[in-house]
């Protein structure tokens, strides 16, 4: 990247004024070297209740789990990785104990874009993370978003007190049905 540019792997330059580079997240070949079933971006394959599909006595969680819901693919973000955290740790208790367990369920509710630590943009979502009409910006945006980031701490305090959830959306009747 340049000051007034950016330049591709081929070499041409595109002018810019400004550049806003995301990177993703590069998963870790730790599952697939050790023979667990993975996708092609090496998340491990789950079934409905986060179980891997060639070692059922493996859960996996977050970034590491290629989670499909009825709407399609969750990705690793806070957002859906505390929910399927806590899930996964609650379905152990049970299986435990001998208790059936519910399949996972999740939706999205908000998309976060951090500008800095005095600008933001809140976008909210439906369960598939179709943008709804409601957004927020700039100070309210960036309190939201505080009060948000602050949450995981709270709900661990919490936690140690009262049985609490991280699971802000099931996405309702987006759901329901098992992905196929």
């Amino acid at each position: 990247m340049l000051p007034d540019a950016v330049e591709l792997a081929d070499g041409r330059l595109v002018p810019s004024d400004a550049c806003l580079w995301t990177t993703g997240v590069k998963v870790s070949p730790l599952a697939a070297d050790a023979g667990i079933a993975t996708d092609d971006h090496g998340l491990i394959l789950v079934d409905a209740i986060l179980r891997s599909v060639s070692h059922p006595e493996i859960h996996a969680i977050g970034d590491a789990a290629a989670v499909r819901l009825a709407w399609g693919q969750i990705h690793g973000s806070c957002q859906s990785g505390l929910p399927t955290a806590q899930y996964t740790a609650d379905a152990i208790a049970q299986l435990v104990r001998g208790k059936a367990v519910k399949p996972f369920r999740f939706g999205y509710f908000h998309q976060p874009v951090s500008l800095g630590r005095r600008d933001d943009v809140i976008q909210f979502t439906k369960a598939d993370e179709t943008p709804r009409r409601m957004h927020l910006t700039g100070r309210s945006a960036v309190a939201y978003k505080e009060m948000v980031s602050g949450s995981p701490l709270t709900t661990y305090r919490l936690s140690k007190r009262m049985n609490v959830t991280t699971i802000v959306s099931k996405g309702g009747r987006a759901t329901r049905k098992p992905a196929r």
